[in-house]
């Protein structure tokens, strides 16, 4: 009896071992920390939210810095992985990245593929026009013509929706580009990301036709599941330390000018 007794105890002490390790291994943020870093899908070719220096081809932006800051927080280091943005949220939902920083903004849709995080930063849906187009004051506007925007974004779904025909390019310049030599006839972008561009080649060539009312909310995208559900605590906590700290603040500043991470 006493030998059977001992075998049953050890029984459960394996199983509850070997449920232990299940349950660690199962919990994402308990792989990151254990692997030491943390796999972040960017483009780096949307300034200023993630692009490379010119001088330094470094890779950088407000999303770079935000995600290395976060990884800091999480005691963990940031490992950058480039990608066209569809393919950075395919690779987290399927698990090929941890997250992704590429000022995704939360939608209802996405929600049913993505759990997100915090909101980070807040901006604006625009359409971009030549300075001399007249005919474009709306996003109605953009019925039956042409926009061009990267395949998987927001701006591409809401070309659609307001009835235009997308034409999907990989980069902001690529985009701006084709609006000016008449290719398309606009594009549906961030402002932020507009007004840098505007701002940074020095083109008068180009103008901001129509303005979302809509608060578009940057947030990080992490696959659905209760696997995440510690990992993404984690991240609200960090933000909300970079927001307190005055570190988000300072971040927008340097990129955009404006503090855009308070709604």
């Amino acid at each position: 009896m006493k030998k059977l007794l001992s075998l049953l105890l050890t029984g459960v002490l394996v199983a509850g071992t070997i449920a232990g390790c299940g349950s660690k291994s199962n919990d994402h943020l308990a792989r990151i920390k254990s692997a030491g870093k943390i796999t972040i899908a960017t483009e780096g070719v949307w300034a200023p939210f993630t692009y490379h220096d010119e001088n330094t081809d470094e890779l950088v932006g407000f999303d770079v810095e935000v995600a290395a800051a976060i990884a800091e927080k999480l005691g963990i280091e940031a490992e950058f992985q480039e990608v066209a943005f569809d393919g950075g949220l395919t690779g987290v939902s399927t698990g090929t990245f941890d997250m992704m920083a590429n000022g995704v903004d939360v939608t209802d849709d996405r929600k049913n593929t993505y759990d997100f995080t915090d909101p980070y930063a807040y901006d604006h849906a625009v359409v971009v026009t030549l300075a001399s187009n007249d005919s474009i004051s709306s996003f109605e506007d953009l019925n039956g013509l042409t926009t061009a925007n990267s395949a998987g974004s927001t701006y591409e779904a809401m070309g659609i929706q307001y009835g235009a025909t997308v034409k999907n390019v990989d980069t902001l310049g690529e985009t701006m580009t084709l609006v000016q030599n008449g290719t398309v006839d606009a594009t549906i972008n961030a402002n932020t990301s507009a007004q840098d561009y505007f701002n940074t080649t020095g083109t008068t060539d180009l103008k901001v036709a129509a303005v979302d009312p809509e608060v578009t909310m940057y947030a990080v995208p992490l696959a659905k599941g209760t696997d995440n559900d510690s990992l993404r605590a984690a991240i609200n906590d960090a933000i909300k330390a970079l927001r307190e700290e005055g570190k988000l603040s300072e971040i927008s500043i340097k990129y955009f000018g404006a503090d855009i991470t308070a709604e």
